[in-house]
């Protein structure tokens, strides 16, 4: 009788931990799964807490993922008052957003490769207020070197396609990039 006790003790036990750590491991998965999905470019040149030039004195920023958007902050610090109202700074991440120019070619603004196929999805940022695609990380080196010349060549495609030159001011959700 004891020994069925015993076991019985020991496999309610176990099913109690089993219990409790299903959620657990649950939500690790969707927090997998979110950390997949692509996130939508920061806007800004600037730290949104602060206002501060990004990667000034301050060094790199610090960049996370916040429901599904990029954010970059001057530093680690700036992280409490950001956590403390979220959606204040949510809003002005999302204002700026509306302000970005448009990428408007089917090719890498460096390659001039397209995008997909063994080359996965396109790299994408912002630079100045203009959305920017590119092939891979190593076309990012190559834009970062001459910044100028690229935005030249975007501006350049703009005048010959007709495209936009300026952002109607209107969200892009469903625009030439996917998030």
């Amino acid at each position: 009788m004891r020994r069925i006790s015993r076991s019985a003790t020991v496999a309610s036990t176990l099913l109690a931990f089993a219990v409790l750590l299903l959620p657990a491991a649950a939500s690790g998965q969707a927090q997998k799964v979110e950390k997949l999905e692509k996130a939508k470019p920061y806007p800004l040149p600037t730290c949104v807490v602060s206002g501060e030039k990004l990667g000034g004195d301050m060094g790199e920023p610090h960049t996370f993922t916040y429901k599904g958007r990029e954010i970059k902050l001057c530093c680690k610090s700036c992280l409490k008052d950001f956590n403390t109202e979220p959606a204040k700074f949510l809003g002005k991440v999302d204002e700026a957003a509306k302000r970005v120019r448009p990428y408007t070619l089917a090719t890498c603004l460096v390659s001039d490769e397209g995008f997909g196929g063994d080359m996965g999805e396109p790299f994408e940022f912002i630079y100045e207020g203009r959305a920017i695609k590119l092939c891979c990380k190593s076309c990012f080196k190559d834009f970062n070197k001459e910044p100028a010349r690229f935005l030249k060549k975007l501006d350049l495609a703009a005048k010959t396609t007709g495209a936009p030159e300026k952002s109607s001011g209107q969200a892009h959700e469903d625009g030439p990039h996917k998030h």
